[in-house]
């Protein structure tokens, strides 16, 4: 693949939109209100819609299916793991209970549940961030969507597969609408009954396909929209501010536009945008910021830096993520990634 495009920028704009988000929600302080520029849904779906585009392309270029989900798997575990074998030993040190107390049933739970990608049976650690701002948040709220990239990764080779039988605009197609229909279902289940837990529903897989195939459609057709040119990112952008205008909390047309517009946007950006140099000369950072930002903060609230300086807690928070980034691609992330697999036995 041509490395001159900016996906990776992409990507840790996207994470940095997250992070700014969790701040004014963590922190409750009105001062990094400014922060609210950051859209949480228009980054994780950017991020959704990439993941679909490189994975996709990645499956594709894979000689074995065995190679394929070695690579995926060391691209998401191992920090992913450490991020929440440091929490939970960590957390020893700022619980509110003594040692005894937390090293107990429910951190035993915390560490099954969270290493099992099933971070909702147990979000919490024992008597961590219980005073903060925001009661009930998670230890690390960013995790829930780890489990719905792993699904993604998990489908990808029968929709590879079903692609080169019938081609990708059948295929795509009908994934995409099967996903709108699982979103637009349980979204309608949730508004009629007021059962909240439909939404949870409803943002899970298969429902998140409809970000990550559109973002599949993209490389196939890569060619083709690189030559659309401003064309592509006048439609995307013009697209998008109609589907914002829309109603985005009811299953309507709008919601599903969303996804086919942001596609086109994050394309074009992508290809079509001057390229703006290599974000990731240093290490790529985005998945460690991803993972790691959520517990910082939540730390700082309760040590009570965000109240004492708000942008002091910020700007330690930035060189705190950073910092932990830098050093879990470098010591974590690439040295999986570049592992070389073992060699296998010849015959006679």
């Amino acid at each position: 693949m041509n490395r001159d495009n900016n996906f990776d920028l992409l990507r840790l704009i996207a994470a940095a939109g997250v992070m700014a988000l969790h701040v004014v929600d963590l922190s409750r302080e009105p001062s990094l209100s400014f922060l609210l520029w950051a859209d949480t849904k228009i980054a994780l779906a950017t991020f959704f819609v990439i993941s679909g585009y490189l994975v996709f392309m990645s499956c594709e270029r894979t000689p074995s299916l065995r190679d394929y989900a070695g690579k995926r798997l060391r691209r998401i575990v191992p920090a992913y793991a450490a991020v929440i074998l440091a929490c939970a030993f960590l957390g020893g040190l700022i619980s509110a209970l003594p040692a005894s107390a937390y090293f107990g049933k429910a951190w035993v739970h915390y560490l099954i549940a969270n290493l099992s990608f099933l971070n909702f049976l147990q979000p919490s650690l024992p008597g961590v961030f219980t005073n903060n701002p925001m009661p009930g948040a998670p230890v690390n709220g960013a995790l829930w969507t780890i489990k719905v990239e792993l699904m993604f990764y998990a489908v990808v080779p029968v929709i590879v597969w079903l692609t080169r039988r019938f081609g990708h605009h059948l295929v795509l197609g009908l994934g995409f609408l099967a996903a709108c229909l699982w979103w637009g279902g349980f979204m309608h289940l949730a508004y009629s009954t007021g059962k909240t837990g439909f939404f949870e529903v409803a943002k899970q897989m298969p429902g998140q396909l409809m970000f990550f195939l559109p973002g599949a459609w993209c490389y196939c057709e890569r060619d083709r929209l690189r030559r659309l040119g401003w064309r592509l990112g006048a439609i995307g952008l013009l697209l998008l501010l109609l589907a914002y205008q829309w109603d985005q909390t009811r299953p309507t047309f709008g919601v599903f536009l969303y996804p086919l517009a942001l596609s086109a946007c994050v394309s074009w950006a992508a290809h079509n945008l001057p390229y703006l140099g290599s974000v990731t000369r240093h290490g790529d950072l985005s998945y460690g910021v991803y993972i790691l930002h959520f517990p910082i903060i939540q730390t700082l609230v309760q040590f009570g830096v965000f109240k004492t300086s708000p942008m002091g807690g910020l700007a330690l928070l930035l060189v705190l993520v950073t910092g932990l980034a830098w050093a879990c691609w470098h010591f974590i992330e690439a040295p999986m990634l570049w592992r070389k697999p073992a060699l296998r036995p010849v015959p006679a």
